[in-house]
């Protein structure tokens, strides 16, 4: 049997473009174009008020009624591409000397079915009914910030970099908002102080303006411009689309100064040959200063990161190296100026920034004493820069660890309208001869809002290197978005002793081509929104071009009108191993590997109080068989508790072994109130005998001002003994000037 992706784009065109029925059925729910692509902005007005709104999520405050209200549909982006919204919302927009208030209602029908199942903050996209504000306050067409609340007044913030390509919920706003249940529907009330936003300076200002409310009983995304569906979600937070925000009167920015300290106090406790107990009392401080309306200098004394969720377990059956997600708040905020080339989204071979790098080594945490980060705009440019030291650090296994410094600088120049071009250089450096330099070109080109390019360049530098050492990386890719087709196509370069050590190569020493096309078959019927099929191609050879990998897949979806989705992969995988390689302690001898492997999944729609995601593969795996299961779910038990779940199973039947491994993690959350929730999160991994415990206890009790109570273990499954205990309590408080 012979597959290819030639074979399987013709089966593809064929099935769309001479399918009779098929063409039939599409002909029939056509869409008509939407004039509402080429008219005038819409415009929402802010007036001024001198009266008290309390924000409790209830508009019986007086001082609405000074407002102009925009009560109109909204513009369906799923499941009818711009078509009106089922339902109105009503938008109120007002303004004092400190802080800029909106008001929405939203007018439901069937008011009993509106669903909303976390008052935990940032938890609420994607998990029920929502209202999400957009604010581009430069009007550059890039950036925004977005809050985001629902009916049981949960409460979500985040800064968006280069039109959704990043995404920062770690960043946490001072502001007051909530939402409740009415006989109308529900409604949603946000005061933000202007201290809390950058913005340019005028005595009259606009703003773009963009908002997105979800009907999750009707399985509805709407926007209140038309966005085009083939541009994709993050299609919204493109600036060119948004609404426009008139006569806004910002005040005069003043010292805006932060101070933030902290104190913890806590025990850590060693286990094994060598027991140890430590008792710990510690301090350390935050400074923020807003040189210019765009610009902030961040320093930190003593930097600690105890409120931390745990690591996640991974097991990891690839011969290559996996990457773990950060979790710590310092290293996310204003993450996305610090990003690299296309973004991860694009790019999974190599990450020239990986701030794990810093103050984590091999799971065990290094202390930092200090550094600093000046982050924000300079007219057209964006500008990041960190520097930070670490301690001289005893390790594990007799390792000491010296003090190291740590600086990352990467500036980037608006170009035309969308598109940018930068530059980042890092350098790790304990002593005179032990460092590790990086350099990095970059560029991003929107043609069209369909078509963008992107390339970058990057070299690595160490004592061990010389100028005509393989320490070279970079890509170039190229993306279509369009109504039916999605097309990707990357090229990646990545030298031998190309090693950023401040950064994340998955796989050195090789050339790695590979695209993808997607169809998609839009019928907005009953049962079916969509069918999609797609194809792609993986192709990596060694700088000699020596073929090392090849991966032809070929998959099917369907998205159900109920909002579930299924899909079937099918893979035909080449792997070339030049030399005995090993996975874990399973030796795979040099040779030529043709295999087949399959996977089905199935995604349950996420506005349920239970919702599960399962997919399953199985297949050939070099000179064996492979078998692997990852399923996750979420029940809402009520409106303060819900229970996350994961498990993970991999069996692997080689020829020098086998591997049965489980993996079992729970998160259990309940809030109190929107400010005030406690979580555990529990994972069991057999593989590498290991139970680990989280407990954090986190408490709001003004904004950014916060108490936590943290309670680590992890344990030694095979010896039934644990391994460490850290309890931790920390305060925080935030003082503006």
């Amino acid at each position: 049997m012979k597959y290819s992706v030639s074979h399987s784009m013709t089966f593809i065109i064929c099935l769309f473009m001479f399918n009779p029925a098929l063409s039939a059925v599409q002909n029939q729910n056509r869409t008509q174009p939407d004039s509402t692509l080429n008219r005038d902005k819409i415009e929402i007005f802010v007036h001024w008020t001198d009266k008290k709104i309390v924000v409790d999520g209830v508009l019986d405050d007086k001082a609405w009624n000074d407002a102009e209200p925009y009560e109109d549909y909204f513009f369906q982006h799923q499941p009818l591409d711009r078509e009106p919204s089922s339902e109105k919302t009503r938008v109120m927009v007002l303004q004092d000397d400190k802080m800029i208030y909106f008001g929405f209602q939203c007018y439901d029908s069937e008011p009993d079915k509106i669903f909303a199942s976390s008052m935990r903050r940032d938890m609420n996209y994607g998990s029920g009914e929502v209202i999400e504000l957009l604010l581009d306050t430069f009007q550059d067409n890039r950036n925004c910030y977005a809050f985001d609340t629902n009916p049981l007044g949960g409460k979500g913030d985040a800064i968006i970099s280069d039109q959704g390509n990043h995404i920062n919920k770690q960043w946490d706003c001072v502001i007051n908002m909530d939402g409740k249940l009415n006989d109308k529907g529900w409604a949603a009330e946000f005061a933000i102080p202007f201290k809390s936003l950058k913005y340019k300076h005028s005595e009259v200002v606009d703003w773009n303006i963009n908002i997105t409310r979800e009907i999750k009983h009707r399985q509805e995304e709407t926007y209140l411009v038309p966005v085009p569906r083939e541009l994709g979600h993050s299609a919204k937070f493109r600036g060119e689309l948004f609404a426009l925000l008139h006569n806004i009167r910002p005040p005069e920015q003043g010292l805006n100064f932060e101070v933030y300290p902290y104190a913890l106090t806590g025990q850590t406790n060693i286990y094994g040959n060598e027991q140890q107990k430590t008792n710990e009392f510690h301090s350390g401080i935050d400074f923020k200063y807003d040189i210019t309306p765009q610009l902030a200098l961040d320093l930190t004394y003593k930097t600690d990161f105890a409120q931390a969720e745990a690591e996640e377990e991974i097991v990891n059956v690839t011969r290559f190296n996996v990457r773990r997600e950060e979790k710590r708040e310092f290293f996310l905020q204003n993450a996305g100026l610090f990003q690299f080339g296309p973004g991860q989204r694009s790019q999974s071979n190599f990450i020239l920034f990986d701030s794990r790098t810093i103050g984590i080594q091999d799971r065990q945490r290094i202390p930092l004493l200090g550094g600093g980060k000046l982050t924000g705009k300079a007219g057209k440019y964006s500008i990041a820069a960190l520097s930070l030291q670490s301690e001289g650090t005893a390790l594990e296994g007799g390792i000491h660890q010296s003090s190291t410094n740590y600086t990352a600088v990467r500036i980037k120049r608006d170009v035309s309208k969308n598109s940018h071009i930068g530059l980042m250089t890092l350098n790790q450096q304990s002593t005179s001869d032990q460092y590790s330099r990086v350099f990095g070109v970059d560029g991003l080109w929107n043609v069209t809002q369909a078509i963008r390019f992107d390339a970058s360049a990057a070299k690595s530098f160490s004592p061990q290197t010389t100028s005509t050492s393989n320490d070279m990386a970079g890509d170039v890719g190229f993306v279509l978005n369009k109504k039916w087709i999605d097309l990707n196509i990357r090229y990646t370069h990545i030298d031998s002793l190309f090693n950023p050590q401040m950064g994340f190569v998955r796989r050195s020493n090789i050339r790695n081509t590979d695209g993808n096309v997607i169809l998609t078959k839009w019928f907005n019927g009953k049962i079916i929104d969509n069918i999609a099929f797609s194809s792609g191609l993986l192709y990596i050879t060694d700088h000699h071009q020596v073929l090392q990998t090849r991966n032809n897949t070929f998959s099917g979806s369907m998205l159900l009108r109920r909002g579930d989705e299924i899909s079937l992969t099918i893979t035909r995988s080449y792997e070339f191993v030049p030399v005995d390689a090993s996975i874990r302690d399973m030796t795979i001898f040099a040779g030529v590997y043709d295999t087949w492997f399959q996977s089905i999944s199935f995604d349950s729609y996420r506005a349920r109080p239970v919702n599960i995601d399962l997919t399953f593969q199985w297949g050939q795996l070099f000179d064996g068989k492979q078998q692997s299961a990852n399923l996750t779910g979420t029940a809402k038990l009520s409106n303060h508790l819900s229970v996350d779940m994961a498990y993970t199973y991999n069996h692997l039947d080689l020829l020098n072994g086998g591997l049965y491994s489980h993996i079992l993690s729970t998160r259990w959350a309940y809030s109190f109130t929107p400010d005030f929730f406690t979580k555990v999160y529990l994972q069991w991994n057999t593989a590498d005998n290991r139970f680990s415990a989280n407990f954090i206890l986190d408490y709001t009790y003004r904004p950014r001002s916060h108490i936590y109570l943290v309670y680590n273990e992890n344990q030694n499954t095979l010896l039934h003994e644990p391994t460490d205990r850290i309890i931790m309590l920390k305060m925080t408080w935030l003082w503006q000037i």
